[in-house]
């Protein structure tokens, strides 16, 4: 089997000092990319912040003979986003990938969520990914070449009590990744999304009481009920096969957690029909319109328009 390398690529991974970003981070230098770290060091709330955690990611990288440079700068503004890119020209001539990585989570009630909370979960989470992507986008416009992983989540699909602003935020990156693919045409230009679940230092204490997999233990640990699902590592795979000059994959979504890796579809059933329907009709046919028998896997608004007219006959 012939190994997937990336010694021609140069990747941009944001929120990579910690993580799923640093695992994501490791495995492109491993098979030979070069790599910015960018993260700005903040804690799991967004507060706070250091240099020194991108730059312990490059450090580790190069002593293992890979090449990689630290990136501090904040991708939430258009500024921001070109100076990432800027380091990534300045550093090694171009950019190929992109991995839309950075991300926050608090918790919260409705009411307990404020109006801070509020914008900066949408500023790290999906302005993020929207001033990286249109930062990149040129470059990758003019090499007719060009990757980028979003990273979305189950709590947007199915939502998750506690964190509406995170779902909210997350489901916008979805439809992000599904609109921005369809403006990719003939351009050599992939957007894909991966919707991953491990345990990492966001989640671990308010999800999972503070488990933590423990090296090659993880599987053993799994089947023995001690742990939920396994580590950050074994998402990377998902995002490095989407980065791949041979993967033409576009417009997808993939839930990936601790060996599966299946695509995400945002599914419409086949529903009740009556044009002439009142309120009620709903209520006496509720199960009807609930259904998911019969479902459309619609690639873009199009598909469902399209069988409207046949409803009528």
């Amino acid at each position: 089997m012939e190994a997937m390398r990336f010694d021609e690529d140069v990747v941009i991974i944001t929120g990579a000092g910690r993580g799923l970003g640093r695992e994501h981070a490791l495995a492109f230098a491993a098979r030979g990319a070069a790599v910015v770290v960018n993260d700005i060091g903040v804690e799991p709330d967004g507060e706070g912040g250091s240099a020194q955690v991108a730059q312990g990611v490059v450090d580790e990288i190069i002593v293992t003979g890979g090449r990689a440079v630290a990136d501090s700068h904040d991708v939430t503004s258009a500024e921001g986003a070109r100076a990432v890119v800027q380091t990534a020209l300045d550093a090694f001539g171009k950019v190929t990938v992109l991995v839309n990585n950075a991300g926050i989570i608090d918790f919260g009630s409705l009411e307990e969520i404020d109006d801070t909370s509020w914008r900066r979960m949408m500023a790290v989470t999906l302005d993020g990914s929207f001033q990286m992507s249109k930062a990149v986008w040129p470059h990758f416009l003019r090499q007719k070449h060009g990757r980028i992983i979003n990273t979305t989540s189950n709590a947007g699909f199915a939502g998750n009590a506690q964190l509406v602003h995170y779902g909210a935020a997350k489901l916008g990156v979805a439809g992000f990744t599904k609109g921005l693919a369809q403006e990719t045409g003939d351009s050599g230009i992939t957007v894909n999304a991966i919707a991953p679940m491990a345990i990492t230092r966001m989640n671990r204490d308010a999800f999972f009481g503070g488990a933590q997999t423990q090296g090659d233990d993880w599987q053993a640990d799994i089947r023995a009920g001690k742990l939920p699902m396994g580590p950050p590592s074994i998402v990377s795979p998902a995002v490095l096969w989407l980065a791949h000059r041979s993967t033409t994959v576009n417009g997808d979504i993939f839930s990936v957690s601790s060996g599966k890796v299946a695509r995400v579809g945002f599914v419409v059933g086949g529903g009740y029909f009556n044009p002439d329907h009142g309120p009620e009709d709903l209520r006496d046919n509720l199960a009807t319109v609930r259904s998911l028998d019969d479902y459309l896997d619609p690639q873009d608004t199009r598909d469902e328009l399209a069988l409207i007219p046949k409803l009528f006959g």
